[in-house]
C-alpha cells in the first residue's frame, strides 16, 4: 500500500507533506514513512489491508504528520478496474462501493485490496472517500479497438472487452507532454510506453486514449515482470492436459511466475537480469524478447496515429530509469528513422529529459509519472466544499 499525504496551499499548489510503503502485507509486514527529510523503517503486525490502514493512520499521528484525524479531508484510492460502468473519477458511496465489489471478477488480483482498504479508511475517519480508475482513461477507445473478435453475446452478455489500464499515469504523461510541447492536450498525438514490473503501451491520438495494449485484465500485451503478455489462448488447454492443472492454477502461472521471471529463470527485476545478462543466455533472451515486443507495439501504435505523432515518451520505474531497456526498444525500431543522444539517454534527470538526438524524426522523451498526484486532484476536486 503506497501512500502520500498532501496539504492544498493557498493558490491550490499540493504540497507532499510526507509519503510512504506498506509492503509484505500478509507477510512480515514492514512499513516505511518519509516525512522532514528523514524516513522511519519498523517491522509492523500486516495481516491485512484493514489493519494495514490502521497502522498507516497511527503513524500519521506519532510521527506528529498530523495532530488529529480531523486534520484529514478527503482520501483518494486508485482503483485497478472500474469496467465500463466508471468513465471518472467519484466519490465513493454505498453504491458505487458495490459497484466496484462487482469488478472483482474482472479483476481479482487487484481490486480486493482496494476494497479492503475502502472498508477500512470509511471505518476509521468519516470523510469523502474518492474512487480514481485506470480504465477509465481508456473509455474513449472505439469499438473497433476494444471488442475482441469472439462471438458478440460475449461483449453483450459478459462485458468481455479491452478495458486498458494504467489511465491515471497515462493522463498524468498526456497533460505533462502538452505542457512540454507547448500544445493543446486535446492537440497531443503519442506513443507513451509505461514499463514497470507491470507494463502497457498507450496510443494517444487528439489527448485521449484510441488503443492500448492491456486487454480485459492486466495480463494481455506486454511481456512483463511476472505477466506473460500476449500468448495463443490455447497454452491455457495444451498445458492443462499435458499437466492435469486447472485453468485457475495457469492463469495464476501466467500472472505471476511468467514474463522476465519465467523466461531468464532468474529475476522479474529488470535490474537483475540485466545483471545476470552476461553469463546467462536466458537473460539476453529475455530482453531481446521484451524489447522485441515494445517496439512492435510502438510501430503499430505509430501507424494508427496516421504517422502524426508527437512525441514517443518511456514512463514508470523500468521506462524513466532504464537507459539501456529504451536503447534496445529503439534499437529495434527499424523502419522508424528514431535514433537516442547516448549522453542525454544516460543522464540523471528531475521530472523530464529529451533523450532522442538531432538525427531523430521524433523527439523521444522519458518523463517521470504522478499519478499520485492525479489522484489528489481528483479527491480535492470532488470533496472541496
Amino acid at each position: 500500500m503506497k501512500f502520500q499525504l498532501y496539504k492544498i496551499n493557498a493558490n491550490n499548489d499540493f504540497e507532499v507533506i510526507c509519503k510512504g510503503l506498506a509492503e509484505r502485507i500478509y507477510l512480515d509486514g514492514r512499513f516505511t514513512i518519509k516525512y522532514k527529510g528523514e524516513e522511519f523503517e519498523t517491522e509492523e503486525q500486516l495481516p491485512d489491508h484493514s489493519a494495514t490502514a490502521k497502522v498507516l493512520i497511527n503513524k500519521l499521528k506519532e510521527h506528529k504528520v498530523i495532530n488529529d484525524f480531523s486534520d484529514i479531508k478527503g482520501i483518494g484510492h486508485r482503483i485497478v478496474h472500474g469496467g465500463e460502468r466508471f468513465t471518472q473519477s467519484t466519490i465513493i458511496t454505498d453504491e458505487v462501493f458495490m459497484e466496484i465489489k462487482k469488478m472483482i471478477t474482472l479483476a481479482p488480483l487487484h481490486n480486493p485490496p482496494a476494497i479492503a482498504a475502502i472498508k477500512a479508511f470509511r471505518n476509521i475517519i468519516a470523510v469523502p472517500n474518492v474512487a480514481v480508475f485506470d480504465t477509465s482513461f481508456h473509455t474513449t477507445i472505439s469499438e473497433e479497438n476494444y471488442l475482441y473478435s469472439v462471438p458478440y453475446e460475449w461483449y453483450t452478455d459478459h462485458q468481455v472487452r479491452r478495458y486498458g489500464f494504467h489511465g491515471i499515469s497515462y493522463r498524468y504523461i498526456t497533460n505533462h507532454l502538452a505542457k512540454i510541447l507547448e500544445k493543446p492536450v486535446e492537440e497531443v498525438n503519442a506513443v507513451i510506453c509505461h514499463l514497470g514490473n507491470g507494463a502497457s503501451m498507450c496510443a494517444v491520438k487528439k489527448g485521449k486514449s484510441f488503443d492500448t495494449s492491456m486487454g480485459l485484465t492486466p495480463l494481455e500485451g506486454l511481456i512483463m515482470g511476472t505477466r506473460s503478455g500476449d500468448i495463443d489462448p490455447s497454452i491455457h488447454q495444451y498445458i492443462a492436459t499435458e499437466t492435469g492443472q486447472d485453468l485457475a492454477t495457469i492463469t495464476d502461472i501466467l500472472n505471476k511466475k511468467s514474463g522476465l521471471l519465467g523466461i531468464s529463470g532468474v529475476s522479474s527485476d529488470l535490474r537483475d537480469v540485466f545483471a545476470s545478462s552476461k553469463e546467462n543466455q536466458r537473460s539476453r533472451l529475455a530482453l531481446k524478447m521484451s524489447s522485441k515486443r515494445i517496439a512492435k507495439y510502438l510501430l503499430a501504435y505509430a501507424n494508427e496515429l496516421d504517422g502524426e505523432v508527437d512525441a514517443i515518451v518511456f514512463t514508470a520505474g523500468i521506462g524513466e530509469n532504464s537507459a539501456a531497456m529504451r536503447q534496445l526498444v529503439i534499437n529495434n525500431l527499424k523502419i522508424l528513422k528514431v535514433d537516442l543522444d547516448p549522453i542525454a539517454n544516460e543522464k540523471k534527470y528531475d521530472s523530464e529529459k529529451l533523450i532522442s538526438s538531432t538525427r531523430s524524426i521524433l523527439p523521444i522523451y522519458a518523463i517521470r509519472t504522478d499519478e499520485e498526484i492525479m489522484i489528489c486532484t481528483d479527491t480535492y476536486n470532488l470533496t472541496k466544499k
